[in-house]
C-alpha cells in the first residue's frame, strides 16, 4: 500500500495513462492519495499546470499489514484495505502523519520510529471511523463527508448548489448545512469557496493564465466575484498574490515528469 500527500505545487489524479479525458480530481493539503494492495485499475498522480509538484510517499509492505492485522486480531476489518477503496481521502490526521514520517526519514529516523509510525497508520486506516461507521445521530459520517468533499473537488469549475450537495447524502438543505458546519467548522458555501481559492492559488503560482481565466477555471462567475472572494480569504487581490509568489519562486526543474517525490519510506 502506498500513501501520498501533497507538499507543494498542484497535482491531479486521473484514471488511465492514454488520455487526459479520464475523470480527474485535484488533491488538497489534507487529502491522502491511497493506492491499496491489489489495485485493479491504473491511477496516475501527475503535476497539473506549468510548475513542478512535490509529494511525500510512504509504502506499507504487505508483510507489515498482515502482521499487524494478525497481532491485533483485526481480520474482520481487513477487507477495508482492498480494492475498491477510496482513492482520494480527506483525512487531516493521516496526511499530517505521512508528511511527518517522510520528513523524519530525511533526518535519519531509526527503525523503531518507522515501525511505531507504521502501526499507528495501519490502526488508523482500520479504525471504524475510517469506513463511515460509528455515525452519530443527526451528523455526517466520514464516508458521507468524503463523498461531499470529493464532489466539491471534482466540480470546482462548475456551479454547485447546497441542494446538489444535500442530495448526495439525502439530507434536507437546512439539516445538511447544520451537519456540514458541525463536521468542518464552515458552511458549505464557505468551504467550497476556500477550495476554489486554494486551487486558484496553485494556478497563480504555477501557470501563466490570465486572472480572468484562472477565476473561470476555479468556478467563479466573473472577475469581480473572483477578486472579491480572493481578497476576503487571502487579504490581497489575485494579481498581488501572483506578484508576491513569482518573486520568490524557484525555477529549477525537478526532473522529466516534473513530479518529485520528497521521500519514499518503506515501513
Amino acid at each position: 500500500m502506498k500513501l501520498n500527500a501533497q507538499l507543494t505545487g498542484l497535482l491531479e489524479i486521473r484514471e488511465g495513462r492514454e488520455t487526459r479525458a479520464e475523470k480527474q480530481a485535484f488533491p488538497l493539503p489534507d487529502d491522502v492519495y491511497i493506492i491499496p494492495p491489489g489495485l485493479s485499475r491504473t491511477l496516475v498522480v501527475a503535476p497539473a499546470g506549468d510548475g513542478p509538484a512535490t509529494i511525500a510517499t510512504l509504502t506499507l509492505s504487505a508483510g507489515t499489514l498482515r502482521r499487524f492485522i494478525a497481532e491485533e486480531d483485526l481480520r474482520s476489518r481487513a477487507p477495508f484495505l482492498r480494492d475498491p477503496y477510496p482513492v482520494l481521502r480527506f483525512d487531516p490526521l493521516l496526511a499530517a502523519m505521512v508528511k511527518a514520517v517522510a520528513a523524519a526519514s530525511e533526518v535519519g529516523a531509526d527503525d523503531l520510529y518507522a515501525q511505531s509510525a507504521a502501526q499507528f497508520i495501519v490502526a488508523h486506516l482500520l479504525a471504524p471511523h475510517a469506513c463511515g461507521s460509528g455515525k452519530a445521530a443527526g451528523s455526517l459520517s466520514s464516508r458521507q463527508l468524503e463523498t461531499i468533499l470529493s464532489y466539491m473537488r471534482e466540480n470546482l469549475a462548475q456551479p454547485v448548489s447546497v441542494g446538489d450537495l444535500a442530495s448526495l447524502v439525502s439530507f434536507s438543505r437546512f439539516h445538511f448545512v447544520r451537519c456540514f458546519k458541525t463536521a468542518t467548522g464552515l458552511t458549505p458555501y464557505r468551504y467550497l469557496t476556500e477550495l476554489r481559492i486554494d486551487l486558484a492559488c496553485k494556478y497563480l503560482e504555477h501557470g501563466d493564465d490570465t486572472i480572468v481565466h484562472v477565476g473561470r477555471r476555479c468556478g467563479f462567475s466573473g472577475s469581480e466575484h473572483f477578486s472579491r472572494s480572493f481578497r476576503r480569504i487571502k487579504g490581497c487581490t489575485p494579481s498581488q498574490y501572483r506578484a508576491r509568489r513569482s518573486r520568490g519562486r524557484g525555477l529549477t526543474p525537478t526532473g522529466p515528469s516534473g513530479l518529485e517525490p520528497e521521500a519514499l519510506t518503506v515501513l
